[in-house]
């Protein structure tokens, strides 16, 4: 999503015997990022979910992730504990809400219920970056670089009016309960 050039660029960073320190902010920043905003930005093929049964009838599963680029499949076991798989085409995706609800064409089939008995799997995340994210992620990664203590003395630090708060709320999920 952002690479270790930018990452570089934007700290004014000229060689490379940081990179991989650099490497590690860069996913810092992301995890930060999706854990206050409760979205996945990182492009992820195949990502798994894991349940233990499917529900009844026609009710949805409510998927984990939110953006889902597309549900690859699901595979779950028949009540004897045969392995049977659910393609794309059997399976509806609705992704108007905070979280995707995953429903069946018709109905679900009966499953066994036992721990993950049950796995959904999806392309998550954005397919492109939106640009407030990346420059909220390039301040945050830019912040770890220079200050690379928990506690800075001898200097008096504000917030940013524009900096990383402002630029990610668009994208924060707000939890209930």
């Amino acid at each position: 999503m952002i690479t270790v050039e930018e990452a570089k660029a934007h700290c004014r960073i000229e060689h490379g015997a940081e990179d991989g320190l650099i490497t590690s902010l860069i996913a810092a920043a992301f995890r930060h990022i999706e854990n206050r905003t409760g979205q996945t930005f990182d492009k992820v093929d195949n990502a798994e979910m894991v349940l233990d049964a499917l529900p009844a009838g026609s009710a949805a599963i409510e998927l984990q992730w939110t953006p889902v680029r597309a549900i690859q499949g699901l595979v779950y076991l028949d009540p004897q504990g045969g392995e049977q798989t659910l393609s794309a085409a059997d399976l509806s995706l609705d992704v108007r809400g905070v979280y995707p609800m995953l429903y069946p064409v018709n109905e679900w089939p009966e499953s066994k219920v036992q721990r993950a008995s049950v796995k959904v799997t999806a392309d998550i995340g954005y397919t492109e970056l939106p640009a407030d994210v990346r420059a909220a992620a390039l301040l945050i990664i830019g912040h770890l670089y220079e200050n690379r203590e928990a506690v800075v003395i001898g200097t008096i630090a504000t917030d940013l009016p524009m900096g990383v708060e402002l630029l990610l709320a668009p994208y924060v999920i707000h939890r209930v309960g």
